[in-house]
């Protein structure tokens, strides 16, 4: 059961910064199934551990994309990529020493958390690599 939808509202434009948000969907997906089935602490680490592994990946991969094209709202994005990392990163040694257990509302607030920033911040990031990045715009595909 599906948490998390891919909407066409959520195309950047930016066909590996797209492919990668899907792959996070996807990931969230897998995760709130498994938590849904009551999967056993060692498959939810990890699943948690490759979200957060592919999380931090993605994150790389935008904010070289941000540097190359000198994007002036750099920092201000990297920050919302580092508090989110932060958190999950918590979030992740805890239940590894099981302190906590790890609840759906996990996954609903990634869920919210991924579409609002897709939304806001990375759409805003590719807008502006349409508009002053040469080198960026041959590997964007039309919106």
């Amino acid at each position: 059961m599906a948490i998390a939808y891919w909407r066409d509202e959520y195309c950047t434009g930016h066909q590996q910064v797209d492919q990668e948000h899907q792959t996070l969907f996807t990931l969230v997906n897998t995760l709130h199934d498994a938590m849904i089935q009551q999967a056993d602490h060692a498959t939810l680490i990890t699943l948690l551990d490759t979200l957060a592994n592919h999380t931090v990946q993605h994150f790389q991969s935008e904010e070289e994309l941000m540097v190359a094209a000198r994007y002036p709202d750099y920092a201000r994005h990297k920050q919302s990529h580092d508090r989110l990392k932060t958190k999950v990163n918590n979030l992740l040694s805890q239940f590894n020493c099981q302190e906590i257990q790890i609840s759906l509302e996990l996954t609903e607030f990634l869920t919210e958390w991924l579409s609002h920033h897709i939304k806001g911040e990375d759409q805003k990031m590719i807008q502006f690599f349409h508009t002053q990045s040469p080198l960026q715009s041959s590997s964007m595909v039309s919106v």
